[in-house]
C-alpha cells in the first residue's frame, strides 16, 4: 500500500508565468515487499553523508540566499529601476562639449625662409531642452514607474513560490521521517506477534501455518521499513535541492506538522488575495505600464517644441580669439512616416489588450486556486482529529484481537487484518497533516502573506 500527495491541488496554474515554478516534491510513502533484518531506531538507518539538521526558518533563509530564481528577479527589478531613472532623464537638458585643435602649415614662407604655420583652438558647448513632446515624457515616466512596481511584485511572487516549494519539501521530509517511525513500530509489533504465535503453537493453540504467516508478515514489514528509510533519505536530498545546497538536510521540529487553524474567513482571504496577491499585483502594474505605452504612442502624432542654445570660443594666431553664442526655439510636426506611428500605436494597444485579458484570467485562476487551497485545508483539518481517533481505536482493536486469538476466538487472518488496519490508520494520520501543510503553503503563496509563524 502507498500514500501519495498529489500536486494537482496546489501547484497547477493556468498562468503561463507560473510554469517556471520549480516542481514541488510529493511525498511517497511505500510499504511493500519482503526481506531480512531487524528493526532499527529512526536515527540509525542513515548512511553515507550525514544529514545536516535544519529548522523550517533556517531552510527558508537558505533558499532566500541561494535560489537562482530570486537572484534573476532581483536583477530584473534593478533593470526596471534604471529604466525609471532614464525616464526621469528625459526632463533634463542634453548637453555636449566639443573641442578642436588644429596646426597647419602653408607654402608661404616667412622672411627667414621657414614655412608659415597657423595654430587654432576652438570649443563649443551645446544644449537642448525639450519643452513639449506631446506628453510622451510623462507617459514614459508613468510607464517606467509601473514597470518597477510590476518587477517588485514579480520578485515578491517568486519569493513566496520559493517559500511554498521549501515548505512542502521540508514537511515532505518530516512526513517521510514519521513514516520511518511508523514502519519501525510495525516491525516491532510483528516481531512481538511472531513470538506470541510461537508461544501459542507450543501451547497447542496455534498452527504451524500461523507461525509461517507471521514470519512472512515480519519480513514484509522489514522491507517496508527499508523502503521508508530510502524514501526519507530521498526527501532529505529533495529538501537540499529546494534550498540550493548539496548536503542532505534533516528537518528539526518539536511538533511534527501541527495543524493550527486559520483564523481568517474565506471572504477575508479572498479580499486579501484580490488586493495583495503578488501575481495579480504584477499583472495590474503591467497593465498600467501598457496603458502608459499607448499614451506615449499617441504622443507621436503631436508637435514637438524644443529650446536649444550654444556657446563657441575660438582662437587663432591670425585673427585673434573670438566668441559667439546662439539661442533657438524649434518645433516640428510629423505628417507622414510610412505608417510607423500607426504600427507602434497598434502594437501598444494589442499589448494592452493581451495584458488585460491576462489580468482577468489571473483573477479567475486566483479565485479557483484559493478555493482549492482552502478546500485542502478544511478537508485536512476536519479529518485530522478523526485520523487520530482512528489510530487509537485501531491500536485497541489490535490488542483485543490478540487477546481473542490467545483464547482461540480469532484466527491469524484476524490478527493480520488488525495489523493492516492500524498501519493504514497511522499512514493516513501522517497524510492528513501533510495535506494540511500543503494547503497552507499554497494559500500563503497565493496571498503573498504569512498566515502562521
Amino acid at each position: 500500500m502507498s500514500v501519495d500527495a498529489s500536486q494537482d491541488g496546489f501547484s497547477k496554474s493556468v498562468r503561463e508565468r507560473r510554469s517556471r515554478r520549480a516542481a514541488l516534491v510529493a511525498v511517497a510513502l511505500l510499504v511493500v515487499g519482503a526481506g531480512e533484518g531487524r528493526a532499527q531506531d529512526v536515527g540509525q538507518w542513515q548512511s553515507g553523508v550525514e544529514a545536516r539538521p535544519v529548522t523550517l526558518s533556517e531552510a527558508l533563509e537558505m533558499a532566500r540566499v541561494n535560489a537562482p530564481a530570486l537572484e534573476q528577479r532581483a536583477s530584473q527589478l534593478e533593470v526596471a529601476k534604471y529604466g525609471e531613472m532614464t525616464a526621469w532623464g528625459q526632463f533634463l537638458p542634453n548637453l555636449g562639449l566639443s573641442y578642436q585643435y588644429n596646426n597647419s602649415s602653408s607654402a608661404r614662407l616667412d622672411p627667414t625662409g621657414q614655412a608659415l604655420t597657423n595654430t587654432s583652438y576652438s570649443a563649443q558647448l551645446n544644449g537642448q531642452l525639450d519643452l513639449f513632446r506631446g506628453g510622451r515624457r510623462f507617459s514614459d515616466l508613468r510607464g517606467a514607474k509601473r514597470g518597477v512596481d510590476a518587477s517588485a511584485a514579480r520578485l515578491r511572487e517568486t519569493e513566496y513560490l520559493t517559500r511554498e516549494s521549501v515548505k512542502i519539501s521540508w514537511y515532505n521530509a518530516v512526513a517521510n521521517r514519521e513514516l520511518v517511525r511508523v514502519e519501525t513500530d510495525r516491525v516491532t509489533r510483528q516481531e512481538d506477534q511472531l513470538g506470541f504465535v510461537e508461544q501459542q503453537l507450543e501451547l497447542g493453540r496455534a498452527t504451524r501455518s500461523d507461525v509461517l504467516r507471521s514470519q512472512v508478515d515480519l519480513n514484509n514489514a522489514k522491507v517496508a521499513l527499508l523502503n521508508a528509510q530510502n524514501g526519507a533519505r530521498t526527501a532529505q536530498y529533495a529538501l537540499a535541492e529546494a534550498v540550493g545546497v548539496t548536503e542532505p538536510l534533516e528537518p528539526v521540529t518539536e511538533s511534527p506538522m501541527e495543524a493550527e487553524p486559520v483564523s481568517a474567513s474565506r471572504e477575508q482571504l479572498l479580499d486579501l488575495a484580490l488586493t495583495a496577491s503578488p501575481a495579480l499585483t504584477a499583472v495590474r502594474a503591467q497593465a498600467a505600464a501598457d496603458e502608459a505605452a499607448v499614451s506615449s504612442a499617441k504622443a507621436a502624432y503631436l508637435p514637438t517644441l524644443a529650446l536649444s542654445g550654444g556657446w563657441a570660443w575660438a582662437k587663432e594666431e591670425f585673427p585673434p580669439r573670438n566668441r559667439s553664442w546662439r539661442v533657438a526655439l524649434s518645433g516640428s510636426l510629423p505628417l507622414f512616416d510610412g505608417f510607423n506611428r500607426e504600427r507602434a500605436l497598434y502594437q501598444a494597444r494589442a499589448t494592452l489588450d493581451q495584458t488585460r485579458t491576462t489580468e482577468r484570467a489571473e483573477e479567475l485562476a486566483l479565485r479557483k486556486e484559493l478555493d482549492q487551497a482552502l478546500g485542502t485545508i478544511d478537508a485536512a483539518a476536519a479529518s485530522i482529529d478523526l485520523a487520530d481517533q482512528t489510530v487509537e481505536l485501531s491500536s485497541e482493536d489490535l490488542r483485543v484481537t490478540q487477546e481473542r486469538y490467545r483464547l482461540g476466538l480469532a484466527t491469524i487472518l484476524d490478527l493480520q487484518s488488525a495489523q493492516i488496519t492500524l498501519l493504514e490508520a497511522e499512514i493516513d494520520q501522517i497524510r492528513r497533516r501533510f495535506d494540511y501543510q500543503i494547503g497552507l503553503a499554497r494559500l500563503e503563496a497565493l496571498l503573498g502573506a504569512d498566515l502562521q509563524n
